[in-house]
């Protein structure tokens, strides 16, 4: 009943019972007046408020079905394209998936081009007001799989989907793309582009108006992104740089850094790009090597972004990433604090702040933010399980099982689509320790390892993990040769079952920072 009430004030239909209401009675006090004098027989007033009677459902029914828009009479389902849940509160509003564009070249080697113009189209979609736009994660997980197209709206839980497909030869580009309506599978709008790559950005943002204006929608200029470069083969790079970045391999994240460089050696006025490069060397820096090359790049590239966009959130978080990297935690911790100030809804950048605090021993102020990043990003697994060990090593027992439940249901949800996600299985296996599925959290741990058996931030995690088992030999074999900085070991509380180990004190020898 609640419900139904909610959709009947959504829908303007008590709004237009009682406006129907009153202008009957307004009818009926004319009529009452009118008539007599107009000397019509007496059953001509009660023919009037039958007919107001009949009307009466028929106005409800109407008000119901569709809007009154400046465009004219709109059909409610078509502007209020689905209900989607969120928190237990239903909420009902336009809503699209992007599907990651196949790829059709003869050569099949435009994949990363495709999925970074995938990930640029999701760009624009969620800048676009009473939008909602299923995200990057949830849409990349049907890449590559023949899925239909009602069961894929249902599991994302939208009324429209929007596909396509790339074919480039040479330096011309054929765009494909359709959207379509699952609930009554047509196509509200298709198109094919056949153009010089050079016309990459009218492309996207022609597919943008469109599929706005198809969803009864308007594209405002502010809705588009400033792209910060004109240069077509500098943002063909981008595009493919961020197509390497949705892969998040170590692998892939060096080819990322590349594209992205070769993008700024083409424009070097290229916000964007020296973002992602400052990001993703750091990232590489931080995870998987001691080459003072990528810190120094990541350095680099933070500097050049806090000269082209100085004051914004952007480059505070770019240059919180360099800080980080180059174990400088303090100024990292001012850098994302700045970041979160501008835009307090950034939650990449509390998940920052959070380990940057870890690293300084600051440990209730990064759980306070690890929580903040969990509640603003339902993607986020890590946060919550990087915050589990927290809240169990400090006895809060309650909180520690809260934050594993929602971490390794995340964790679930993401390994469901991503399969080999390595990080997913090893933070998910100790959010299992904490919820004493102990069988489970082994199996999670050994995929783990199966995965990449000679990734530093595998290894590290399978130490934390088997040192939490009292298998000290195990975790220090992991220990060994995981690229991690001293002073997260330092604050880490699940290695302390090693602290008097010989060999825990010799390998803590030969670390710095």
């Amino acid at each position: 009943m609640r419900e139904l009430l909610r959709q009947l004030r959504e829908r303007n239909v008590i709004k237009v019972g009682l406006a129907y209401l009153v202008g009957a009675w307004l009818v009926l006090q004319l009529a009452d007046v009118i008539f007599p004098a107009m000397r019509l027989p007496e059953w001509s007033i009660s023919l009037v408020l039958a007919l107001l009677a009949v009307g009466f459902p028929l106005a409800l029914i109407l008000s119901w079905v569709y809007d009154l828009t400046p465009e004219g009479l709109q059909r409610s389902d078509r502007r209020t394209a689905s209900a989607v849940e969120r928190g237990g509160q239903t909420v009902h509003r336009p809503s699209i998936a992007v599907l990651p564009f196949d790829d059709m070249s003869a050569e099949k080697d435009q994949e990363h081009f495709c999925d970074g113009l995938t990930d640029e189209l999701l760009n624009v979609l969620t800048r676009i007001p009473n939008l909602r736009v299923a995200s990057r994660t949830s849409s990349f997980s049907f890449k590559g799989k023949t899925t239909e197209l009602q069961s894929a709206a249902e599991r994302l839980q939208v009324a429209h989907i929007l596909e396509g497909s790339v074919r480039k030869f040479g330096n011309r580009i054929r765009v494909t793309a359709q959207l379509i309506e699952v609930a009554t599978d047509s196509h509200l709008w298709s198109a094919t582009y056949d153009r010089e790559l050079n016309d990459i950005f009218v492309i996207q943002d022609d597919i943008a108006a469109r599929i706005l204006e198809a969803l009864q929608g308007r594209l405002s200029a502010d809705a588009l992104p400033d792209r910060t470069t004109e240069n077509p083969k500098a943002y063909e790079y981008f595009l493919r740089g961020r197509g390497y970045a949705i892969a998040g391999g170590n692998h892939d994240l060096e080819y990322a850094t590349d594209m992205f460089r070769r993008a700024v050696e083409i424009d070097p006025g290229f916000l964007r790009a020296w973002i992602q490069l400052a990001e993703h060397s750091a990232t590489y820096a931080i995870f998987y090597s001691t080459d003072h090359t990528w810190r120094r790049l990541a350095d680099e590239a933070a500097s050049r972004t806090m000269q082209l966009a100085p004051g914004s959130a952007a480059g505070y978080v770019a240059r919180g990433h360099a800080q980080l990297a180059n174990q400088r935690f303090t100024e990292a911790e001012a850098d994302f604090r700045k970041a979160v100030q501008i835009e307090p809804g950034l939650g990449r950048a509390y998940h920052h702040l959070a380990r940057a605090q870890y690293h300084q021993g600051k440990i209730a102020e990064a759980t306070e933010n690890f929580a903040r990043a969990t509640e603003r990003d339902p993607d986020d697994f890590e946060s919550p399980l990087l915050s589990t060990t927290i809240y169990d090593v400090a006895g809060n027992h309650d909180a520690a099982r809260h934050t594993a439940e929602i971490g390794v249901a995340r964790a679930e949800a993401i390994l469901k689509d991503y399969p080999d996600n390595q990080r997913a299985y090893y933070l998910g296996a100790g959010g299992l320790y904490v919820l004493k599925q102990h069988e489970r959290a082994h199996e999670w741990i050994g995929r783990a390892l199966a995965l990449n058996p000679d990734d530093p931030g595998t290894r590290y995690n399978a130490a934390c993990f088997f040192t939490k088992y009292g298998e000290t030999d195990k975790a220090l074999d992991c220990l060994e040769n995981s690229v991690v900085s001293r002073s997260w070991i330092e604050n880490d509380p699940d290695l302390d079952g090693l602290r008097t180990h010989p060999r825990y004190a010799a390998m803590l020898a030969t670390l710095s920072g």
